[in-house]
């Protein structure tokens, strides 16, 4: 066996990170308050598939490994430490002792195991498993060691150990409470336990004090759903949250003159999006997708919802972030993407008129959490699409019912729901988390799994996607994700709409916070231990 380093590194630099605690001492106890801006809809970590809800899991749950927040290397938590096979189709973890979930039960290799191998089972149906498609199987070695083992059309995994940041499930527990009741009242072994959940209100987590890692500093968070922006920024000024999970652009220099108010940003491994469901027309006619993205521009729509001053977002041009290698931005933005056109837009759509593909009584819905952003970009895109005589509509749902929405099953089609639809992504350092998730076929489109919500099909792209994760040259791995990421976003199966910067209002009382490119909220692991001052 030998050790392997990731390849793939991301250095993300922050672009203001607000006071530190330096040298002061940490002080104990306090509550923590903390407003998200959608709902909450899963906690088992094994099915939850939302930035949102990972907010809570974080706290309740240890994961494998840890992304070390500075350089996005892997580093040691349950798994102390790894080794790859010599022909790189293995990897073996020994697990830390002395792991205790909250209610006494002793993390083991069988918990790992069960965690994993219940994710990739299709009979449990895991909008997961499209993460863990190069897995055949977790085998236990003994009580603290398992083996990861790479499917052999997979090997090597060329992602690496980004994939197994994963939070572990107590097995017994789980089996014993039943999928529904874990996932309302989960237990983990991380460093706050849940307390309770009022839907639409709440969620309340106490410190464990028996925590393995360190002694945690704060007695309890609360998680806030706040969906209006505005009143999230309301509840911070007051003092009724102490961080918020994003900032109204436009109030943005306000909190930052303000002595009270940390505003911490940090560039973020996201990707928002508008997509079209390819499986049924006007949307799998190229040139309808192509006069939707002329019918109005991007760039004015991103600088007018998230204020230009406040750099909060920038214009996306493709799927991987700027701060990600093989983003390929410039060729994108100058040989790809389209800029607001009406003339050219509104002679497509006669076209498509006279050709019978578009139909002039056929209402053209824009669905779109309810988050203000996002609203806005569909309001703006449905408004234009008025301008050039289509019957247009947005739809704002709660991020619950949105979820259950795209997150179909095989006998709930995509193609019987949704015409146009904005969403955000948030993915682990590597290319292979912004294209093969959304754009690869064999395990997407075809068999129904979550993430290729478009059900885009493209023999070039599959084939690409799959040699960029099995071969470990980084060089020969950018040539593919920018041919392959080319093909896609010249097909126009997304609008690509704005990269966001991770924005977070923290009160000045919090220490030794900082905000994730991941999309987290990182309050106690290998490298936080968040304090209040009192």
């Amino acid at each position: 066996m030998k050790k392997l380093s990731v390849l793939a590194l991301v250095v993300v630099f922050a672009l203001g990170f607000g006071l530190m605690a330096g040298a002061q001492e940490a002080e104990k106890g306090g509550t923590l308050t903390i407003a998200s801006g959608q709902n909450f809809k899963d906690l088992n970590p094994m099915v939850m598939n939302a930035v949102y809800d990972n907010y809570v899991t974080n706290q309740v749950f240890d994961e494998l490994l840890a992304l070390d927040p500075e350089t996005m290397e892997p580093k040691p938590y349950i798994a102390k430490d790894w080794e790859y096979s010599e022909d790189m189709s293995e990897i073996v973890f020994h697990l830390n002792k002395g792991v205790e979930f909250h209610n006494g039960e002793k993390l083991t290799a069988e918990d790992v195991a069960f965690t994993f191998n219940w994710i990739i089972n299709p009979e449990n149906g895991s909008p997961n498993a499209s993460e863990f498609s190069w897995l055949r199987e977790v085998q236990i070695v003994d009580e603290y060691t398992v083996k990861f083992v790479v499917k052999e059309d997979s090997a090597p995994y060329a992602p690496g150990l980004v994939a197994e940041t994963f939070a572990i499930v107590p097995k017994d527990t789980f089996l014993e409470m039943g999928r529904e009741e874990f996932n309302q009242n989960p237990v983990g072994s991380g460093p706050f336990e849940f307390v309770e959940w009022k839907k639409g209100d709440h969620i309340t987590l106490e410190k464990n004090d028996d925590y393995w890692l360190k002694d945690v500093n704060v007695d309890k968070i609360i998680f806030r759903p706040i969906p209006k922006v505005s009143t999230m920024m309301l509840e911070l000024q007051k003092g009724g949250v102490d961080i918020t999970d994003t900032m109204e652009p436009v109030q943005v220099p306000k909190f930052r003159d303000m002595e009270d108010v940390n505003v911490m940003q940090t560039p973020g491994l996201n990707y928002f999006y508008v997509a079209f469901n390819m499986s049924r027309e006007p949307y799998k006619n190229k040139q309808f997708r192509k006069a939707v993205y002329m019918s109005f521009s991007m760039t004015d729509a991103i600088n007018s919802i998230f204020n230009s001053t406040a750099k909060t977002a920038e214009r996306a041009y493709g799927a991987i972030p700027p701060t990600l290698w093989a983003n390929d931005r410039e060729h994108l933005k100058n040989n790809v993407a389209l800029e607001e056109n009406d003339e050219r837009a509104a002679e497509l759509f006669d076209t498509l008129e006279k050709q019978g593909v578009l139909d002039e009584d056929k209402t053209v819905t824009v669905y779109s959490p309810p988050d203000d952003n996002r609203k806005r970009l569909a309001t703006i895109m449905v408004t234009n699409l008025r301008d050039h005589g289509l019957k247009a509509e947005t739809q704002p749902l709660e991020w619950g019912a949105y979820l259950d929405l795209l997150y179909r099953g095989d006998d709930d089609p995509l193609g019987s729901e949704v015409d146009i639809f904005i969403l955000g992504w948030s993915g682990s350092p590597d290319p292979n988390a912004f294209t093969y998730y959304m754009f690869e076929t064999r395990d997407n489109a075809i068999l129904g799994a979550a993430n290729n919500m478009s059900f885009y099909y493209d023999p070039l792209v599959q084939d690409r996607t799959m040699k960029a994760q099995t071969t470990m040259d980084q060089e020969e791995r950018e040539e593919l994700y920018v041919e392959l990421q080319r093909r896609v976003m010249s097909e126009y199966v997304h609008i690509p709409a704005y990269h966001q910067i991770e924005t977070r209002g923290v009160n000045s009382r919090v220490r030794d916070y900082k905000p994730d490119p991941l999309s987290t909220m990182p309050l106690v692991n290998p490298f936080r231990n968040v304090w209040i001052e009192q």
